[in-house]
């Protein structure tokens, strides 16, 4: 199976199979299906939790809960002996966490043809392979979601964070017993920089206000919890059109065997990385600090 099905309890997989006999439909004397999650944990369907809906052919709706590559072996006895094995993929719903969606590589690729299902799982895959390396590249995620986190602060009155769009609460673990036990309340500290750049543009940095402190480690431990949205206000337009230009590179490449475009005078012209893609990301990247 080539179709891409989506990690999610109401998704489902529709495995089918004809058992056959010299080409005619047969039922097996019984049959037996075995599937595999990604994780490597197999179920086993046989008799009445499987579809009969004619003589010979077989189905089971199996949940898709996990990301990953699921495989299956159907297996019939007797009357119709025979084993067939197959895979499918799952990918997560999530495109929140895209930053070129399917939809959008399709345009660009000119497949308008919304019944034409041909190359869904190459698209998301292009799609999702694209959006995490540029996470990778500029060192940070474009996407939001809720989460708390704990950092080390970099003095007593200052805490860099990772990328966070609003925060809801501040604790701090005063003795270095591994408890947060005191939280800050929002007048003991404030997010800056105090009036991020147009398009918005996430916090960075976490300050103590009055006579509030940080626990400063000099062994890094990380003392500070912070609860709050991580991530970006919003996808930078850049980060987009990076992802959208990389995922259509991507798609060519799946049909140039071993990365060759073609031929030239010298040997074979071979694809090289796109640099438009980090032209448009390099205000983006996040450095490290170099440190005497």
């Amino acid at each position: 199976m080539a179709e891409v099905f989506y990690a999610d309890a109401a998704e489902l997989a529709r495995l089918t199979n004809t058992f056959t006999v010299d080409g005619t439909p047969t039922d097996p004397t019984s049959v037996t299906l075995v599937v595999t999650d990604p994780t490597g944990q197999p179920t086993t369907y046989t008799g009445g939790q499987l579809g009969h809906g004619s003589t010979g052919v077989y189905s089971k709706d199996v949940p898709c809960t996990t990301a990953g590559v699921w495989s299956y072996v159907w297996v019939g006895t007797g009357a119709a002996s025979d084993a067939v094995a197959g895979t499918w993929t799952v990918q997560s719903t999530d495109l929140g966490r895209l930053y070129c969606t399917p939809d959008e590589l399709r345009s660009r690729v000119g497949q308008f043809n919304p019944d034409d299902d041909t190359r869904d799982s190459e698209i998301v895959e292009a799609c999702a392979t694209a959006s995490r390396w540029i996470d990778q590249w500029c060192g940070r995620t474009f996407w939001r979601a809720d989460g708390t986190r704990v950092f080390a602060a970099r003095s007593g009155w200052r805490v860099d964070l990772d990328d966070v769009v609003s925060v809801t609460s501040v604790a701090v673990d005063a003795d270095a017993d591994g408890v947060f036990e005191t939280v800050w309340t929002a007048g003991d500290y404030e997010l800056g920089p105090p009036n991020p750049a147009y398009p918005p543009r996430p916090y960075t940095v976490l300050r103590a206000v009055g006579a509030s402190t940080f626990p400063y480690d000099y062994g890094g431990a990380a003392r500070v919890r912070v609860t709050g949205v991580f991530g970006w206000p919003e996808v930078p337009a850049e980060v987009r059109q990076a992802a959208a230009v990389m995922a259509t590179d991507l798609l060519k490449l799946g049909t140039m065997a071993f990365g060759v475009a073609g031929y030239g005078e010298y040997g074979p012209v071979r694809v090289r990385p796109n640099p438009i893609v980090e032209a448009l990301l390099s205000a983006y990247r996040r450095r490290p600090v170099l440190v005497a």
